[in-house]
């Protein structure tokens, strides 16, 4: 039986990212998704305008790769549609990957027109298409991170990744619960020690403890352990407005779907 191999990396595929804009309440991605591959067996399509909600350069070679899947199964004598393919990827959406939180969510939460970004992260690889996804939808903005990670994770190379290029005014290092309990759990006070070496390590001044408030404090990375996951969100988001003037802010909450979840589950409650 013929099975084609098929890349995104195909030469064939000349898709781009377009711009940012907002559909249904949230931030989403208009691309061009054009596809010439003529090799054994012939793929083409053009689609103009696809309006993706996951975000990346990573996502766009996903929606690619899901499109090639689509045009092989036309082949094959599957009755699938242009239309179709379109409808699918911009519906496509997977909770807590590049989420962005709707304004009425943000609310929900207690943080009225907070930016909240939900990606449950956990990796050195991860969390560099994290960091990428965020330059690309707001490229001026400072964050506040709340992290929770589980204990078999490359803490230090994640927070590395995530601190390259960006500022963070703030880190809130918190707990979850992994797998129903906290056995496989980092400890808060763990992290927040890797955190710290992380930021010295790529150049950023920290503030461990102290008036974060205080004037000569405003070019330093405030690092803090908050067992609670909504007081976290919260004060990061009291400290981005303090400090962010007419820059935007986000509040980037990762490390673990664990942590995600948890966010998610309190909108749900």
């Amino acid at each position: 039986m013929f099975s084609p191999v098929l890349s995104a990396s195909d030469p064939g595929n000349r898709s781009i990212i377009k711009g940012l804009s907002r559909f249904n309440d949230k931030p989403c991605q208009s691309c061009d998704i054009l596809i010439q591959v003529e090799r054994e067996f012939q793929l083409s399509i053009e689609l103009f305008d696809v309006n993706l909600c996951m975000l990346g350069t990573h996502q766009l070679q996903n929606a690619v790769t899901a499109t090639c899947t689509a045009l092989c199964l036309g082949n094959q004598g599957w009755r699938i549609s242009d239309r179709s393919i379109r409808a699918g990827l911009e519906c496509t959406y997977l909770p807590g990957r590049s989420q962005f939180l709707t304004y009425k969510e943000a609310e929900a939460l207690g943080l009225p027109g907070a930016t909240i970004l939900l990606d449950g992260a956990h990796t050195k690889e991860s969390a560099k298409a994290l960091s990428d996804t965020v330059t690309l939808a707001f490229p001026e903005a400072r964050l506040t991170v709340v992290v929770a990670m589980a204990s078999d994770k490359d803490h230090l190379a994640f927070a590395k990744e995530i601190l390259l290029g960006r500022k963070v005014e703030a880190i809130f290092l918190t707990e979850v619960n992994i797998g129903g309990d906290n056995i496989r759990t980092t400890s808060a006070l763990t992290l927040r020690n890797i955190w710290i070496q992380a930021c010295r390590e790529v150049g950023i001044n920290v503030l461990e403890e102290g008036n974060w408030e205080a004037e000569e404090s405003e070019d330093k990375t405030i690092v803090l352990v908050e067992k609670s996951l909504q007081i976290s969100m919260r004060q990061g988001c009291q400290i981005l407005r303090a400090r962010r003037r007419t820059q935007s802010g986000i509040i980037v909450v990762t490390g673990s779907l664990h942590i995600v979840s948890s966010v998610l589950g309190s909108l749900q409650g």
